[in-house]
This record gives C-alpha cells, sequence and structure tokens, in this order.
C-alpha cells in the first residue's frame, strides 16, 4: 500500500466533519472547490442525458452522489487509492437507489471509461510526475468534453510561505506531517502547456483559499471569503491563493 493510500485510509475518519463543520481554511476549501465544480458540472452536462462523468480521486463520493441529487443523468465512475474512502462512498451509495454509479479502488490506470466530463479534485498535488498525470487525465476526455481539476497554486506567494512555515514548524515540533506525503504546487504556464498540446482549451480558471491554512482563524477566514467574492478571477488570485480550479475543454484531437 502507498503511502498516499495509506494517508487518504487514515483522513477517511475525519473526512465527515471535513466536509461538515470543520472551520479550518483547509478544511472549507474542500468544500467550496466542490460546490464551484458541481455548478460547472451541472453548466456543462445537463443538456446531455447520456454523458459520462469520471471522478478520479473520488474520496468519499459526495461530489458524484451530490450532482446525482441535483438530476444530473449521467452514468458515473468513481475511482479512489484509498479503500476506506471508497468504503464510505459505497456506504452511501447504498442507501440510495441510484443503479448507474461505480466507485472502485484504483488509480487512474484503473480507469476504461472515456468520459464527457474527467474530474480530479485535490490529487494531482500528490503525484511526483504531475505533468505526465495530468496528460493521462486528458487522455480519458472525449472529444469536445471537459476536463475539471484542481491543484496546488505553483505561482502564489502565500503558496510558498505556507510551504516554509510548514517546514519550521515540522523542525519545531518533531512530527512528520502527513505520513511524510509531500504536496506539490504547479505553475499556471506548465498545466497550459501539457493541457494545449493535447487540444484543449481553458474554459474557466477559479483560484481558491486565500490564506496560510496554519490555524482555525476566523479573521483568516473572513479574509478568504473576501477575496474569494472579489479577486477569484483576478490576476491578483494568481498569487495570494493556495489552490486553483482549472476547467478544459477538448477541442481538437
Amino acid at each position: 500500500m502507498s503511502k498516499v493510500s495509506k494517508l487518504f485510509d487514515s483522513r477517511s475518519k475525519e473526512y465527515s466533519q471535513i466536509y461538515g463543520e470543520s472551520e479550518k481554511l483547509l478544511h472549507r476549501e474542500k468544500r467550496v472547490r466542490a460546490e464551484i465544480v458541481k455548478d460547472m458540472v451541472l453548466r456543462y452536462l445537463s443538456p446531455n442525458p447520456d454523458a459520462v462523468l469520471v471522478d478520479v480521486g473520488c474520496g468519499m463520493g459526495n461530489v458524484i452522489l451530490d450532482l446525482k441529487d441535483k438530476g444530473i443523468k449521467a452514468k458515473m465512475y468513481g475511482v479512489d487509492i484509498s479503500p476506506e474512502m471508497i468504503n464510505l462512498a459505497n456506504k452511501k451509495l447504498n442507501s440510495t437507489e441510484y443503479k448507474d454509479i461505480n466507485f472502485s479502488v484504483g488509480t487512474l490506470n484503473s480507469v476504461k471509461e472515456k468520459a464527457d466530463a474527467v474530474l480530479s479534485l485535490g490529487v494531482i498535488g500528490y503525484q511526483e510526475r504531475q505533468e505526465e498525470f495530468l496528460a493521462e487525465l486528458s487522455n480519458l476526455v472525449n472529444n469536445k468534453g471537459y476536463l475539471i481539476f484542481t491543484t496546488g497554486n505553483g505561482n502564489s506567494f502565500l503558496r510558498q510561505a505556507r510551504r516554509y512555515l510548514s517546514k519550521v514548524d515540522t523542525l519545531i515540533r518533531g512530527k512528520i506531517k502527513r505520513l511524510g506525503v509531500v504536496f506539490h504546487p504547479i505553475k499556471n504556464k506548465q498545466v497550459e502547456n501539457v493541457l494545449s498540446s493535447h487540444g484543449f482549451k481553458l474554459e474557466k480558471k477559479v483560484y481558491i483559499t486565500f490564506g496560510l491554512g496554519l490555524s482555525a482563524s476566523s479573521i483568516e477566514r473572513s479574509i478568504d471569503r473576501f477575496f474569494l467574492k472579489y479577486f477569484s478571477n483576478n490576476f491578483i488570485g494568481k498569487y495570494l491563493s493556495l489552490s486553483v480550479i482549472y476547467v478544459y475543454k477538448k477541442v481538437n484531437w
């Protein structure tokens, strides 16, 4: 079992809280990005009842299940490296009557379906070869389909500051965080170069999470809400947000 799989197996025990009431900034980020992405999928896939959607790194399946609740007719597949996360997803699925959803343990290479929308939220940063992973994700998308994913913002001054302060905190406390798993940001230009070379065009880019996220601060959350409202599509967001949501459309392949 990989370190990433072990990490998310351990995190599965707290994910209900993360998506529930936790006010930590990076926990809030997961809820914010999920809502933004669900709105995007509703916009792009609602007109197509025969669509297929794949979520790579689906976690406990909340995005897929919420999309079904909102009326998306697409056939949906969720895959995650963590058996415990997929356990949670299937427990939730079994409490519904949905027959066109499949959750399974696996990696990107396990996915055999081509899709009209491919999601991957909070996954790319855990890959050692991010550009290669992004290219492989793009191969799952049907012509005129959408690739919707999030990355750590490699252009952000705040992201760099957070990484530095986190290292200092680790040295002071003498405690290894995230089982030693490193989360890697990636720059906008790298993303653009990979996907443009694979026949994709940028449809939308949203900068999210403004703050260091090192403590549960109400002031930081208020600042985050303000910047998300006014700077999520602004060049300022490029340098002050921790994360980015991208939407690319396959236009020529």
